[in-house]
């Protein structure tokens, strides 16, 4: 099949097994086979047979929402290709038990390589130590990386809340930590409390894949190139001295200035000053490309900040305060601007290639951070949404 399709193998019922041993492997050794403890849908179509189509164009505060590039509306998952949906084969198994089989289906299996996107139903994950519990049992290493843009609440080590901008801000799809030289490989999602039907808050999930497809026809891909790829410039405040969330004390999750700077001096291409007004304001800078090649499949896939770091999504969201700068913004490698017209160009590619999952409470979502971006929309204020993560290196 073509490398850049996402579907590289049928998702029919294949099943993975709690000792994760492929069926080849367990009759060379003559092991007696486990009972199957999960199995794709072949068919998610039921699922979301409820689901609206969510409208875009024209969304309020929405980056380069006008523009008519950006389609009309997305839609819920349809064809079993993206995401794949998982679900238990056989209940009554622990969370431990779950999560190895899930580890061998998303990795032994290339799932979540051929899928990007994996969304587990119907396991019996219901609370933040339970997922925390799940996140362990995939048997990644967890990691904790300072610097993002989305405001987040730490609650355990390695678990956080995914987002804690106000409820109707929709927030466009990205790939966490893309315009920072480190960045976590996969992102496991808890919907901890899924809002009602009709009240949105949809995860949204993107196919990179599609999108650098689309990157590399509108010429993008070498404009960069030839330009030196990304330029990100970045500010962050004291909470000594400002009220909003955009600190480095949130965005570092510490007060100390040297804790910070350890962490910025161990980044490659990372330039770094602290203001002389004794404000204690941080900026700095980095550079990067504007593609990246996936360490395991080594396709070609566009992976950035380009669009969600730049300063007109700030300028729009009413929760952030730029009286006195925006605290992202991005540029060509040379400096250059990079135009209104371009970012509707990729925002509408991004947006296009999206799929808007109506996730209940319980459900679990793996992403591959390279080859699926996530995003959410906005929902009623006033209606219970809660969504956590883990980030794993």
């Amino acid at each position: 099949p073509d490398p850049a399709d996402p579907v590289m193998e049928s998702p029919t019922a294949k099943v993975a097994r709690v000792d994760g041993a492929s069926d080849k492997k367990g009759a060379k050794q003559g092991a007696k086979q486990q009972p199957a403890l999960l199995r794709r849908v072949e068919d998610p179509a039921p699922l979301f047979a409820s689901a609206r189509p969510v409208p875009i164009r024209g969304r309020k505060n929405l980056p380069s929402g006008d523009s008519s590039k950006l389609p009309a509306e997305i839609f819920p998952p349809k064809g079993g290709a993206f995401p794949l949906v998982v679900e238990p084969a056989a209940p009554g198994a622990t969370i431990a038990e779950y999560a190895a089989a899930a580890n061998a289906l998303m990795t032994e299996e290339k799932a979540l390589f051929d899928h990007g996107a994996l969304l587990f139903r119907g396991l019996p994950v219901k609370t933040p130590e339970d997922f925390a519990e799940f996140c362990e049992g995939l048997g990644w290493e967890s990691s904790t990386l300072g610097g993002g843009g989305t405001i987040r609440t730490q609650l355990t080590k390695h678990v956080r809340t995914a987002s804690d901008e106000p409820p109707e801000h929709t927030i466009e799809p990205h790939l966490d930590m893309a315009h920072n030289p480190t960045y976590p490989s996969r992102i496991a999602f808890f919907m901890l409390q899924g809002p009602p039907e009709g009240a949105g808050g949809e995860t949204v999930l993107t196919d990179m894949r599609k999108v650098t497809e689309d990157m590399q026809a509108a010429g993008l891909v070498d404009k960069f190139a030839r330009k030196h790829g990304v330029l990100y410039r970045k500010k962050l405040w004291s909470q000594e001295h400002v009220e909003h969330a955009f600190t480095w004390q949130r965005k570092y999750f510490t007060e100390d200035k040297k804790v910070v700077e350890a962490e910025l001096t161990k980044q490659p291409k990372m330039r770094f000053h602290w203001s002389e007004d004794g404000k204690d304001v941080l900026e700095h800078e980095n550079d990067g490309d504007a593609v990246l090649t996936h360490p395991v499949t080594k396709e070609t896939v566009w992976f950035n900040g380009i669009h969600t770091n730049h300063r007109d999504y700030f300028d729009l969201a009413p929760h952030v305060d730029t009286s006195d700068g925006s605290p992202y913004d991005t540029f060509y490698g040379d400096g250059d601007e990079v135009s209104a017209e371009e970012l509707a160009t990729i925002r509408a590619s991004v947006w296009r290639h999206s799929v808007a999952a109506p996730l209940q409470s319980g459900d679990v979502v793996v992403v591959d951070n390279v080859l699926a971006a996530h995003g959410r929309i906005g929902w009623t204020p006033g209606v219970a949404r809660r969504m956590l993560l883990n980030h794993f290196k």
